[in-house]
């Protein structure tokens, strides 16, 4: 009887993971058939599972979203500048706060979780003008500034919690064997946390690289980048193109898709630790 329980609800269990799966993984799966398909089958009813793949709607990107390109061009320059520069501020600032037992950090600490909580519409209101009498406005260093300003602050709470599951006896026992204090973090305890600043590298990129509010408004053609362009391209006032549409969703996933896969061991790494802390 407790086999068939125990049977029963692993069933149950496994039922509702797939459903869940088939759920999340269904638009993902529709939008990379779709622009394979031919124009006349994406929207066919009954759909078509079994088709003639064609590359038409990617060959004709050009000339139907000539501006594509240079938008895709401009979200990898901004996604891999704020990332490094965030991961770099988080990581020293990480340091400081879990080794530093200060009593004044707690005024830097308490303003790095208020900064999370503003939502980015409220802030960038004053800042248009900023960057406006700065001639910023259409260029992508707006984009940088207000990406590192928002992922800095989640980044650094993330990777202090991992710097404050490593002994700081590891960093002093280095320290007597010669080694300075930031050394010694350098040395002992940040190869130990690569896996947890990989993840959040991938949070802060995923974040940063599917980012619209920005964009929208701190830029207007030079500097736009792949999410704007995705949303104009569905707001055509001549028509939707559907193909050209799937093309350019499926090539803006496709970087965050193989980032994944690449850093799934981190992921999981993370995820880990998380649920042994829990």
């Amino acid at each position: 009887m407790n086999l068939l329980l125990r049977l029963g609800r692993r069933g149950i269990l496994f039922a509702l993971l797939s459903v869940a799966v088939i759920w999340s993984a269904f638009p993902i799966v529709f939008l990379i058939m779709g622009s394979f398909k031919p124009g006349g089958e994406i929207w066919a009813y009954p759909p078509s599972l079994l088709f003639e793949p064609t590359l038409a709607s990617y060959r004709d990107l050009p000339t139907l979203a000539p501006m594509y390109l240079p938008n895709l061009w401009n979200s990898v320059v901004v996604t891999i500048v704020t990332t490094l520069a965030t991961l770099a501020l988080s990581v020293g600032a990480a340091f400081v706060f879990s080794r530093l037992r200060a009593g004044w950090l707690k005024g830097p600490a308490l303003l790095v979780i208020l900064v999370r909580m503003f939502p980015p519409i409220i802030v960038i209101i004053p800042l248009y003008p900023v960057f406006a009498n700065l001639g910023l406005l259409d260029t992508l260093t707006p984009l940088v500034l207000a990406g590192i300003a928002f992922s800095v602050s989640i980044s650094t709470l993330l990777l202090k919690t991992f710097i404050d599951d490593i002994p700081i006896e590891l960093e002093e026992a280095a320290q007597i064997d010669g080694c300075g204090r930031v050394e010694a973090f350098v040395r002992v305890t940040l190869p130990l946390v690569t896996p947890a600043i990989g993840a959040i590298g991938l949070f802060v990129a995923i974040t940063i690289w599917n980012d619209y509010l920005f964009p929208l408004v701190f830029t207007s053609t030079e500097a736009r980048t792949a999410p704007v362009a995705i949303a104009i391209a569905i707001n055509n006032p001549d028509g939707v193109k559907w193909g050209a549409l799937l093309a350019m969703s499926t090539i803006h996933l496709a970087p965050m898709l193989a980032l994944v896969m690449l850093l799934y061991r981190q992921l999981v790494t993370v995820m880990t630790v998380g649920a042994v802390k829990g």
